[in-house]
């Protein structure tokens, strides 16, 4: 592969990034960005990765530079990458570190919106030379999109994911746009924040027609252990409405698979508290 220097512009940096083009030697500590590059069928170029890439299973295989905001910077030197892929938020502060450290590094937006993932899978594939690749597997996730049953009633669902306590997405989330471009509606979808603790207060009056619970990692007790939790919230009129455990960070993930996989299965969710006709249906 005969490489060059290119400059690459990076909206979140407002500036060009300089890049060997196309990078053979991928560090990617961004697991959205782990994802879409072995989908996009460059993974044999990735040589380390954040410890939470593991999809695909390939990416389990690869060494681990750190946790999301640590890295082992000694070994990152090691592994000589033409190009690091972060993300902002909680990765914030590491990429500015890598930044002034002069790593080449690329930092993807966190998506907002299911519009950002696609976006961010165009913008990958720009920056490791697979561009047809990219706008094949946008067509494809879209193809994906459109052919999502359609229906009249949104039914209300909650949503509570595990991160060391409860924590719920506001409407500014690919979780909330996913919930309503699955056919339903996020019992707090008129929140301005991302993700927050849900107030005891407001959840008190929740009648939510479908409960989904994302714990960590997903073992058989989760559900036993979710209901106990409403109950000593004092939220146990929550427990009549149907609850859905899902695997552990299946909706919380931005990558590819949360089109073809997490949107699908909430989908179907919807769709079978609709043939239910009351919402009563079985988690």
């Amino acid at each position: 592969m005969i490489t060059t220097r290119k400059k690459i512009f990076n909206d979140t940096l407002d500036d060009f990034v300089v890049l060997e083009y196309p990078p053979k030697r991928i560090v990617s500590l961004d697991p959205a960005s782990t994802e879409t590059i072995f989908t996009l069928g460059a993974g044999e170029r990735v040589v380390g990765t954040d410890a939470f890439s593991y999809r695909p299973a390939e990416a389990k295989k690869l060494p681990k530079l750190g946790s999301y905001t640590h890295v082992n910077l000694e070994l990152l030197e090691k592994l000589e990458p033409d190009v690091i892929f972060t993300t902002l938020g909680a990765q914030k502060e590491l990429t500015r570190k890598l930044l002034n450290s002069k790593f080449p590094v690329y930092p993807m937006r966190v998506s907002t919106t299911v519009g950002e993932i696609l976006n961010n899978v165009l913008l990958v594939g720009n920056v490791i030379g697979l561009q047809n690749e990219a706008r094949e597997l946008q067509v494809k996730l879209l193809s994906s999109l459109a052919g999502l049953r359609k229906f009249e009633r949104r039914p209300l669902l909650y949503v509570e994911l595990d991160l060391g306590g409860p924590i719920t997405p506001g409407f500014p989330s690919h979780i909330s746009d996913g919930i309503w471009i699955s056919g339903g509606r996020n019992a707090f979808d008129k929140d301005p924040e991302a993700y927050f603790e849900p107030p005891v207060e407001v959840l008190k009056e929740l009648k939510p027609d479908l409960i989904i619970y994302e714990p960590k990692r997903y073992m058989p007790w989760e559900l036993t252990r979710f209901r106990d939790s409403l109950e000593r919230r004092g939220l146990r009129h929550l427990l009549s409405s149907p609850i859905y455990v899902s695997r552990g960070d299946f909706l919380a993930h931005q990558g590819p698979s949360f089109v073809t996989e997490a949107i699908p299965w909430l989908n179907s969710l919807v769709f079978s508290w609709i043939q239910s006709g009351t919402g009563h249906t079985t988690g």
